[in-house]
C-alpha cells in the first residue's frame, strides 16, 4: 500500500521481476518433457507466494480492527467497529484502484484478488460482532452496514453493481441475516408502538387542562398527528436505506400500528366526550380531534409509498369514521341548541315576534364562529350540512301548519317575513364561506307562492319550486297552500297538478333533497 503511492516504480518493477521468473519456471516445466529432468535450483511458488503476501497485508491492515466482544458496551464496540472499517476501506480501496492498479498489467485483475481477502476478513468479523448477540436497535447498524454502506465500498473497486450487492448478501449466512432482519422488526415494531402510546397519552393530559387549543394557521392545533407522522416516516427512512423487501415489510408494520394506535385514539376519544359533555372546552377538543385525524387521513391517503391496499382502506376507513363521528357531534351540539327556536318558525309568536329567528342567528354565529378552526375539507362539509339542516328545519315549520293566513295582507306580510330570513340566512351563510347559497331559492319560492294571489302565478311558481326541488310532493304544496288560508279545493287541484307533469332541464348534479328527508315527512 505503502510503496505504491511512495514509490510506484519500484512496485512495478517487483511485479516486472515475478512474472519474469514465472516464465522462467515455466520454461524449466517444458525442458522436462525435452531433457527428462528439472534443474535443482529453479524458481518456484512465485505466485503462491505472492497471494499470500496479499492476504497478509490485508489481514494486518484490518487486524487491528477487531471488534472487542466482550467490552461491556457491545453495541457501541460493534458500530465503532464499522465505523472504522468503513474508513480503513475506503482508504484502502482508493489506494488500490488509483495506485496499485497501474502497477499491474491487466491479465492480473489485481483489484479482484484484494476483493476476494478483503471480502473474507470482513466476514470474519462480522462473525465476531454477531457472536456478542445485538438486540433491538443495536441490529440496525449492522444491517444498513450489509446493506448500503458495504456493497457502496466495494463498487469502487468492482464497478459492479451486481457484484457488490452479491458480495454484501455473503458477509453472513443467510440464516443469521434472516433472524437480524427479524430482530429488527420486532424491535421497530415495539418502538413505534411504544412512541405511538406516549404521544397519546401527552395529547390525553392536554384534554384534560381544560384550556383552548392552541391556534395555528387559524385552525385548533395538535402536535399528536406531527408525532405519528414522524414516528412513520422515520420507519420509513431508515429501512429506505436497506431493501426494498424490507421498506415494504416495515410500510405493512407502519399501517398496522397507525390502526391500532387509531382504534386507541377513537376509544380516547368517545372516553372524553361521554365525560366532558359539559367540559368549556368540550366542542374545542372535538374540532381539535377531527382535525388531527384530517392530518393523518391526508397523510395516509396521499403517502406513494404504501402499496398494501386492504391496510391503507383499514386506516382510512377508522379515520373516516372518527371524523364522521366528531361531525355528528358537532353538528347535534348546535342543533339541540336551535331546536327550541326552530320549533317557534312560522307560528303566531314568530310572526308577531323577530325573536325566534333572532336567537337562531345569534347561536347560529356563535357556532361557526368555533367551527372556523376546523381544517378544510371538513369545515366545509360540516357547514354543508348545517346549511342544509337548517333550511329543512324552517320547511318543516312550514309543514306544520300552525300558521294560518286569512287575509292577502296577512299572505303579504307572511311571506315578506319568510323572504326577508331567507336572504338573511343567506347572507350569514355565504360569510361563513358555504358554495351552497341555492338552497335559500326553496324558501323564496314557498315566500312567493304564499304571497300571490292569481291561481295561474301561483302554479308557474310551483312549477319552478318543483323543477329546482325534484322531491318535493303534493303534500309539502298542499301545507303550504295551507297557510294561505283561502286557496278553493278546485284550484288547489290545478295547482298539484302540475307536479304530475315530467322535468325538463333539471339539475340532477345537486344534492337538493330538502322535503324527502325523513325529518320533514315525519311532519305530514
Amino acid at each position: 500500500m505503502n510503496i505504491s503511492k511512495e514509490n510506484p516504480n519500484l512496485l512495478k518493477m517487483a511485479v516486472q521481476v515475478k512474472t519474469q521468473e514465472e516464465k522462467l519456471d515455466q520454461m524449466c516445466l517444458e525442458e522436462k518433457g525435452t531433457c527428462g529432468g528439472i534443474a535443482k535450483v529453479r524458481p518456484r511458488g512465485w505466485e503462491a507466494k505472492w497471494l499470500d503476501a496479499l492476504e497478509q497485508s490485508v489481514n494486518q491492515r484490518l487486524g487491528e480492527l477487531l471488534p472487542n466482544v466482550s467490552d461491556v458496551d457491545k453495541a457501541k464496540s460493534s458500530i465503532e467497529c464499522l465505523v472504522e472499517h468503513h474508513k480503513k476501506l475506503k482508504e484502502d480501496f482508493d489506494t488500490i484502484v488509483n495506485c496499485i492498479k497501474p502497477c499491474y498489467p491487466q491479465e492480473y485483475n489485481i483489484c479482484e484478488k484484494y476483493v476476494e481477502y478483503y471480502h473474507k476478513k470482513c466476514s470474519s468479523h462480522m462473525e465476531l460482532i454477531i457472536e456478542s448477540g445485538p438486540k433491538g436497535k443495536e441490529v440496525y447498524p449492522i444491517l444498513h452496514w450489509i446493506y448500503t454502506c458495504y456493497p457502496k465500498l466495494m463498487n469502487t473497486i468492482t464497478q459492479s453493481e451486481e457484484t457488490s450487492q452479491e458480495l454484501s448478501s455473503t458477509l453472513l449466512p443467510e440464516s443469521v441475516i434472516s433472524h437480524l432482519k427479524s430482530e429488527y422488526f420486532s424491535a421497530l415494531q415495539a418502538d413505534v408502538r411504544m412512541h405511538m402510546a406516549n404521544s397519546l397519552h401527552i395529547e390525553e393530559e392536554n384534554w384534560r387542562r381544560e384550556e383552548e387549543p392552541i391556534v395555528l394557521n387559524e385552525h385548533y392545533h395538535s402536535e399528536l398527528p406531527i408525532d405519528i407522522i414522524q414516528i412513520i416516516e422515520g420507519a420509513f427512512q431508515d429501512t429506505r436505506t436497506l431493501t426494498n423487501e424490507m421498506s415494504d415489510r416495515a410500510v405493512d408494520i407502519m399501517l398496522q400500528e397507525a390502526h391500532s394506535f387509531l382504534e386507541c385514539f377513537q376509544r380516547s376519544a368517545e372516553n372524553f366526550e361521554k365525560s366532558n359533555f359539559n367540559n368549556a372546552n368540550f366542542i374545542s377538543i372535538t374540532i381539535l380531534i377531527a382535525n388531527c385525524c384530517e392530518v393523518i387521513r391526508n397523510y395516509i391517503d396521499t403517502n406513494e409509498k404504501i402499496a398494501n391496499v386492504e391496510i391503507k382502506e383499514k386506516v382510512l376507513s377508522i379515520l373516516n369514521e372518527m371524523q364522521k363521528k366528531r361531525k355528528d357531534i358537532l353538528l347535534k351540539t348546535l342543533f339541540c341548541n336551535l331546536k327550541p327556536h326552530c320549533k317557534k318558525l312560522v307560528t303566531e309568536k314568530w310572526f308577531e315576534s323577530s325573536d325566534p329567528i333572532d336567537k337562531i342567528f345569534e347561536l347560529l354565529e356563535e357556532h361557526l364562529t368555533r367551527l372556523l378552526k376546523l381544517k378544510a375539507p371538513l369545515y366545509q362539509d360540516l357547514l354543508r350540512d348545517i346549511h342544509k339542516q337548517l333550511i329543512t328545519e324552517y320547511i318543516i315549520r312550514i309543514m306544520k301548519k300552525r300558521l294560518y293566513c286569512k287575509t292577502e295582507n296577512k299572505q303579504k306580510s307572511v311571506a315578506h317575513q319568510i323572504e326577508n330570513e331567507a336572504v338573511q340566512l343567506q347572507k350569514l351563510f355565504t360569510c361563513y364561506q358555504s358554495e351552497d347559497t341555492f338552497l335559500e331559492s326553496a324558501l323564496l319560492k314557498i315566500a312567493e307562492i304564499i304571497r300571490l294571489k292569481d291561481i295561474i302565478a301561483i302554479t308557474v311558481e310551483v312549477a319552478a319550486l318543483f323543477h329546482d326541488f325534484p322531491d318535493v310532493r303534493k303534500q309539502h304544496i298542499g301545507a303550504i297552500l295551507y297557510i294561505k288560508g283561502n286557496v278553493k279545493k278546485s284550484d288547489e287541484k290545478q295547482i298539484l297538478n302540475i307536479l304530475n307533469e315530467p322535468l325538463i332541464d333539471a339539475d340532477t348534479t345537486k344534492d337538493i333533497k330538502l322535503f324527502s328527508t325523513t325529518t320533514v315527512l315525519k311532519t305530514l
